[in-house]
């Protein structure tokens, strides 16, 4: 018995003294957690500030009755007087919308859309422009673009003759 736990003991010792700390595979394993170089960050380019002359006072605690714009519409002006949600239902129209609106979602392809100024833009068709003349409150527009090939852009507000 004596000799079995000296020959244990002996071979314990002997493994243990003839593990480097050091050797290739350990070094392999602790590169891996060594520092990586930093990743280079970008900073976004900051928006220009909004023109007074480009924001709507809206009173945003009220709200209208939703609008819906279906392929019978034809080319009536939309009224959103009253902080309206405007659905638009519809491919390859023309939409003008007056006034401010809470939200407008599009459930339609290849749409042409103009309006006063709206709080939030859903885009789930794909290919419509979406052109807005000014902003509610002096904040830009929420755009959540479910789809592909939608433009959403700021336009220049009609000069009066």
């Amino acid at each position: 018995m004596k000799h079995n736990i000296l020959t244990t003991t002996a071979l314990i010792i002997l493994f243990t003294a003839g593990c480097d700390v050091q050797s290739g595979i350990t070094k392999k394993s602790v590169e891996k957690y060594e520092s990586s170089p930093t990743p280079e960050i970008t900073k976004a380019t900051p928006e220009p500030p909004i023109d007074a002359a480009d924001i709507v006072t809206v009173d945003t605690s009220v709200s209208g009755a939703p609008v819906a714009v279906n392929k019978s519409a034809g080319k009536k002006p939309v009224d959103c007087a009253k902080y309206n949600n405007v659905t638009v239902n519809a491919d390859q129209q023309e939409v003008v919308i007056k006034g401010a609106c809470q939200k407008l979602m599009i459930n339609g392809d290849g749409n042409r859309i103009t309006g006063t100024a709206f709080n939030e833009i859903v885009i789930n068709g794909s290919d419509n422009k979406i052109e807005h003349l000014k902003y509610i409150n002096g904040r830009r527009p929420i755009i959540a673009d479910n789809s592909s090939g939608n433009e959403v852009k700021k336009g220049a507000a009609p000069t009066l003759k």
